[in-house]
């Protein structure tokens, strides 16, 4: 029963992201990150972090971030390229699923007493090691054994 949920929320968190990226493009979706990383390492270097000062920098430097994003995105929808956009935010979203399912949805399933191995978990695992071998010693090992 544990593998059919466990592969129920793997499909259904790849469908929730593939929607969202295709839906916000990949223009969107990077500035909207970089918006929020940027203006986090920028506050936290702010010298003068007293009182309001902190939170302020923060939003102003999201905020011109992503009105950037946005100028980008009328330029590329002027040229009639938002086709392109929305495919590669859908590639975005495969890819955040990807790092998601093998690094948090796949792990939180296997520190139970009863390890759950699928077909599923161990293609993602085996495919997130190749492709981003970074987290490679994050992913747990998987060998699926037919019974």
């Amino acid at each position: 029963m544990l593998n059919i949920l466990i592969n129920i929320i793997l499909f259904v968190l790849l469908a929730v992201l593939l929607y969202i990226g295709f839906y916000a493009g990949i223009i969107k979706s990077f500035f909207a990150v970089a918006a929020g990383f940027f203006a986090i390492v920028l506050a936290e270097n702010y010298p003068y972090q007293f009182g309001i000062n902190y939170y302020f920098i923060f939003a102003a430097v999201a905020i011109i971030i992503f009105l950037i994003g946005l100028f980008i995105f009328g330029i590329v929808k002027f040229f009639y390229l938002s086709i392109f956009d929305k495919l590669a935010g859908a590639c975005l979203g495969i890819f955040i699923w990807l790092v998601l399912s093998a690094n948090v949805v796949i792990p939180a399933f296997n520190n139970s007493e009863n390890k759950v191995e699928t077909a599923t978990t161990t293609y993602i695992s085996n495919l997130s090691k190749e492709v981003l071998p970074i987290f490679g010693k994050y992913v747990p090992d998987f060998k699926f054994d037919k019974k």
